[in-house]
């Protein structure tokens, strides 16, 4: 992650803009491996996720201190959320006496073939463990 000192409208730019193209991503993602995971009691879950001391917040939120972005990866049943994987996208803290930002080095491509991967493991996973059912 790099260090982001200038908290200005160039970088609420920059953070907009790979905040949204995870979104993106996000959905493409779900669509394509969703039919894998799906079961009468599973789905998959791939999510950009944006908190502030892990409450929901919003994209407009992201020099509060505190405020986290994740793309987060998992499965959901009827009542609960089973987290597998995450990648920080960016993260807003107070350092000494200002706010200080730390934003992903990955650009949208790499982030891609980061959850992928992911997904591939846990279907590699899932395979394995109906192996022993």
């Amino acid at each position: 992650m790099k260090q982001v000192v200038k908290l200005n409208e160039e970088s609420r730019r920059q953070i907009s803009d790979i905040e949204q193209k995870c979104e993106k991503l996000a959905e493409k993602l779900l669509n394509k491996y969703k039919t894998d995971f799906q079961t009468e009691e599973e789905n998959l879950a791939v999510d950009l996720v944006r908190t502030i001391k892990g409450r929901h917040a919003s994209e407009n939120d992201v020099f509060e201190n505190d405020y986290e972005s994740i793309l987060e990866l998992g499965i959901e049943t009827e009542d609960e959320f089973f987290p597998n994987a995450y990648i920080p996208i960016w993260k807003c803290k107070q350092e000494m006496f200002h706010s200080v930002g730390y934003l992903t080095n990955l650009d949208i491509d790499s982030i891609e073939k980061r959850m992928m991967l992911m997904i591939e493991e846990m279907l590699a996973d899932r395979v394995e463990g109906e192996k022993y059912e």
